[in-house]
């Protein structure tokens, strides 16, 4: 019997793995910066959500707003 010899052209599993979970990293970047650049800055003043007229220095007009925001940010729906 003779034992298995690893052909040196082929990547082992470690090398699989590691390149397997740059792959996963870069596409994950990507995905986060789609987003980022999709998504409506924030303005002092006006609902993030809704866009109404709130308090000076706040970007939601109250607490159901932002946590519908929040929901839809988190489905990514935003």
């Amino acid at each position: 019997m003779s034992a298995l010899v690893p052909d040196p052209e082929r990547p082992g599993e470690e090398d699989m793995a590691s390149r397997r979970e740059e792959e996963f990293r870069e596409a994950a970047l990507r995905n986060h910066q789609q987003r980022a650049a999709c998504r409506r800055a924030s303005e002092p003043g006006v609902c993030t959500n809704c866009g109404s007229v709130c308090l000076p220095l706040a970007v939601y007009c109250d607490e159901d707003c932002r946590a519908d925001h929040e929901a839809r940010m988190r489905r990514g729906a935003v």
